[in-house]
């Protein structure tokens, strides 16, 4: 298998799959050591220590998604580089983009520390989890510069046509974080910050392993630190595409601030339920987001080598398969979600249990929505309308959501309707993703759309 796959040529349906599977290994890889975690504390400390972690899955969704979406503006940029041949806009976007990852790093972690108490108290965190959420926010913001570089760097390699070496890179961190979890939870009576210490280790370990592979990587996309080249245009672009995109990744934690404000005031059963069926229902999210992220790099290489009838077909099997492979997978790990909920939160904890399938029910098992949802909103951004998903997220994410939890949720204030809001939410975006990826299509297919 080559190290790196060119979008531009060669069988469509094995091209995609060779690429995205390895994404998708990774992130489930990613989330299998996030599942470690909390498990770690379900059997090492107590269901307070798991609601710890989970209390603080919105904040630090909101203090950080919104800079890692602009590396979706790399991914954007670079796929129609990549297409053109251009190396000098190729050598001078990445270097662009990875020095812009550890500076917007910095202000993440030094905003994040500061506000940290601020957001656990506008989420409402149960007093029996709140020291023990504040340790672990603060100690994973810390770890920002090294997060955001390497989510620009791995944005950067998988754009390359390189998904096969950030899978090993997450790997060996993991690796390293699962033992960590162990020996420093052995060592420390903080076992929270024990499993936050290790987690922001691994975050290093792995940017130091993208890095490394960008210094050695082929042809002119090779990056030589002492010759980083910044340049305003280049980040004006990868703002252009990327901020859309991040105000779409920040709308969905704002949004979800009063769903986990609803969530932490069941008490920390509900809390331990919702984290861990989030982290299990992840692995289906992984392969939605793995072809979202492939129709991101197939169409945007081809739009830029003007081969429109291989963007109609990469756009086509990405979705077909997001939804059919997703949506299975979705439905296999809501009817099995009893037994993996309880690996994370101890098999005793029946009402932990409880609330994860009540979640399971509502979003795991409608998955096939959220594949649609993931290539849908993948192929605007391609055709260069990100804007499109983020007028989509504030009005029928954040702004629907408010109105589900402000008006319809006091009428009947139970787990259930706080969960259907998910399942609604994500009805009303495919019908505007449906409508918008129509038009620009067209738009598309008469040579009308966003050059770089």
């Amino acid at each position: 298998m080559k190290k790196k796959i060119d979008a531009t040529k060669g069988p469509l349906v094995r091209l995609i799959f060779v690429y995205t599977i390895p994404l998708i290994l990774s992130t489930i890889m990613q989330h299998l050591f996030e599942i470690v975690d909390k498990a770690v504390l379900g059997h090492m400390a107590d269901t307070a220590a798991v609601a710890s972690v989970g209390a603080t899955s919105a904040i630090t969704s909101l203090i950080i998604n919104g800079f890692v979406g602009l590396s979706t503006g790399t991914s954007i940029v670079l796929a129609r580089y990549i297409g053109q041949k251009n190396k000098e806009k190729i050598r001078t976007t990445i270097d662009t983009s990875l020095i812009s990852g550890v500076g917007f790093g910095i202000v993440v972690a030094m905003l994040g520390i500061l506000l940290a108490p601020v957001f656990l108290n506008l989420t409402n965190c149960p007093a029996e989890c709140y020291e023990g959420a504040l340790i672990y926010v603060r100690i994973y913001i810390a770890a920002a510069p090294a997060t955001l570089l390497y989510n620009y760097g791995s944005a950067v390699l998988r754009t390359l046509g390189d998904t096969k070496r950030p899978l090993y890179y997450i790997i060996v961190a993991g690796v390293v974080n699962v033992v960590l979890n162990v020996i420093l939870c052995l060592i420390l009576p903080q076992k929270v910050a024990a499993v936050a210490i290790a987690t922001a280790a691994s975050k290093i370990i792995g940017s130091v392993l993208v890095v490394n592979r960008l210094c050695h990587f082929e042809d002119g996309a090779r990056v030589n630190l002492r010759r980083l080249k910044f340049t305003f245009s280049a980040l004006g672009g990868i703002l252009k595409f990327g901020v859309p995109t991040s105000i779409s990744n920040l709308v969905y934690p704002l949004a979800n601030l009063q769903i986990t404000s609803a969530v932490n005031s069941f008490g920390i059963d509900a809390v331990a339920g919702n984290s861990a069926s989030g982290s299990i229902a992840n692995m289906a999210h992984a392969i939605t987001g793995g072809f979202g992220t492939a129709a991101t790099t197939f169409m945007g290489q081809n739009i830029g080598a003007e081969q429109p009838s291989r963007v109609r077909r990469s756009l086509l099997w990405c979705f077909v398969f997001s939804v059919g492979i997703g949506g299975a997978v979705g439905l296999a790990v809501h009817l099995t979600g009893e037994f993996w909920t309880g690996l994370i939160v101890g098999f005793s904890s029946t009402k932990a249990i409880e609330y994860a399938m009540v979640r399971s029910f509502w979003v795991t098992q409608l998955m096939f929505i959220n594949g649609a949802n993931a290539v849908s909103s993948h192929a605007l951004q391609a055709y260069g309308y990100p804007v499109f998903t983020s007028i989509n997220s504030i009005v029928f994410t954040l702004g629907f959501r408010v109105l589900w939890m402000q008006v319809f949720y006091p009428m009947n204030p139970t787990f259930n309707m706080v969960m259907m809001c998910f399942a609604v939410s994500w009805t009303l975006i495919l019908a505007f993703n449906s409508v918008a990826v129509a038009i620009v299509t067209h738009r598309y297919n008469k040579g009308i759309y966003k050059k770089i």
